[in-house]
């Protein structure tokens, strides 16, 4: 009877070890992908494993106990800034994806509301529009966050320019009336991978197979890289001044995007940005770009004014104005950059002490160095640069070189941007690499600062 009592108990201490695994399985690693959430004409698609994420910070926390008591305390911030406390649902993969022939900075995202209530006081809450667009769709616009919401029964479809409305019903129709989805099996490597995200890019003028990119989280730093299968002209190498101390330091091959899209269709407003016409720089064929802004320079100019006291003695006053420019370097080499000098100067860009007026933030001096056009303004008194292994491209931030009334200026614009705050180094590598494109991306944290405590 012992042994009877003994083979039961084991019997079923395995059947709740087995259930816990197969719970485990199901709530930390079981995962489903919603094939109707991405339109057939989508060319980006940045797909986001959200348990993936979430067992990312679960497992960084418990090899953290310093951070136990923060992950107690900011518990409850979680659990109100969590997509099911506006009545949404909180999918296993987040698909963000772009469509072909939009702007680039365009993008959308499909939801499910599982709460009705909850769904519309925060849109209330959060100050959307509430307007009835057709017979199928019912609108929520916010331009406060810069968000508009397409609404067709318990499905939603988000996009983060409110002013493309037509655009944001059209890709509604065709996604839940016309039921027009992307093929799954186009983007399977985006599915089942160990990424946080991974970037799917569709083949283009540029590439001449899809592109993956993989993003993964790391303790202090958060990094992007893929292999990208370029058409032979766009790989295109070359040295750059790079200097490792710069603010922000950009350099890439003009001839990767001399003949896209996106420079056409935006030529009028880009015209009337710079005050000439960029075909007539286009015409010239321009190779290495860079942009360096080495840092924002600090003024002081003073005034001084007289007054007179009861006594008609003199009184000196000095009032102190301060201002801040930009110190920076821009080059762009182009088969007859003298040419391009020339241009400018008869569009008068250039004055007769060879000063590009059409940037008022700081005065700019313009020459002709290496058959590069050159704008230069507040030079420092020693560039440090590094030297540059060839590459296709580059970006370098500072962001902690940023200070308090630079980070006013850029939330104002942008309120979602206050996240980089935490962090310190944005680097971007673009290198050939076995005749294709390699891309790197690294997003490090400030002072070495542990990744679970900035996003929490």
């Amino acid at each position: 009877m012992k042994g009877k009592k003994g083979y039961l108990f084991k019997i079923i201490l395995l059947l709740i070890a087995l259930g816990s695994i197969t719970m485990l399985y199901w709530f930390g690693y079981h995962k489903n992908y919603d094939e109707k959430s991405i339109p057939k004409n989508a060319d980006g698609i940045v797909m986001v494993d959200v348990k993936n994420i979430r067992n990312y910070f679960i497992f960084s926390y418990l090899k953290t106990p310093s951070q136990w008591q923060s992950c107690i305390s900011n518990f409850g911030t979680k659990k109100k800034l969590s997509l099911s406390n506006f009545g949404i649902e909180v999918p296993d993969y987040m698909a963000f994806f772009h469509i072909e022939n939009q702007p680039v900075n365009q993008w959308f995202a499909v939801a499910k509301i599982i709460n009705e209530t909850d769904f519309e006081k925060a849109t209330i809450d959060s100050h959307f529009t509430k307007t009835k667009l057709n017979d199928s769709f019912t609108g929520y616009q916010s331009n406060e966050l810069g968000l508009f919401i397409v609404r067709y029964s318990n499905q939603i479809l988000c996009c983060n320019i409110p002013k493309q409305q037509q655009v944001t019903i059209q890709v509604a129709e065709d996604l839940f009336l016309k039921h027009q989805f992307l093929d799954s099996k186009e983007i399977k490597n985006t599915i089942d991978t160990p990424n946080a995200a991974t970037v799917w890019i569709k083949r283009n003028s540029l590439l001449q197979n899809d592109a993956i990119l993989n993003l993964k989280l790391q303790d202090q730093e958060i990094c992007i890289e893929g292999q990208l299968k370029w058409k032979p002209k766009s790989i295109k190498t070359a040295s750059f001044s790079q200097n490792p101390n710069a603010l922000l330091s950009l350099g890439f091959n003009f001839e990767m995007i001399r003949n896209q899209n996106s420079l056409k269709q935006h030529s009028v407003q880009i015209n009337k940005l710079i005050g000439f016409n960029l075909d007539s720089i286009l015409a010239h064929n321009p190779t290495r770009t860079e942009l360096l802004l080495n840092e924002i320079v600090e003024k002081k100019d003073s005034a001084i004014s007289y007054d007179y006291d009861d006594d008609f003695n003199p009184i000196k006053k000095v009032v102190v104005h301060t201002s801040r420019e930009p110190s920076f370097y821009f080059s762009m080499q182009t088969e007859d950059s003298k040419k391009v000098y020339s241009y400018l100067k008869s569009q008068k860009a250039i004055d007769n002490h060879e000063v590009f007026v059409n940037f008022p933030l700081a005065p700019t001096k313009t020459s002709i160095r290496n058959n590069a056009l050159v704008l230069e303004a507040n030079p420092p008194k020693q560039l440090p640069s590094a030297s540059s292994s060839s590459k296709i491209g580059y970006l370098q931030v500072h962001l902690d070189k940023l200070k308090p009334q630079d980070w006013r200026f850029i939330i104002a614009k942008n309120k979602s941007l206050q996240l980089l705050k935490s962090f310190g180094i944005l680097s971007v590598d673009l290198t050939e690499k076995n005749n294709s494109g390699y891309f790197q991306a690294h997003l490090q944290t400030k002072d070495k600062e542990n990744l679970i405590t900035i996003i929490h």
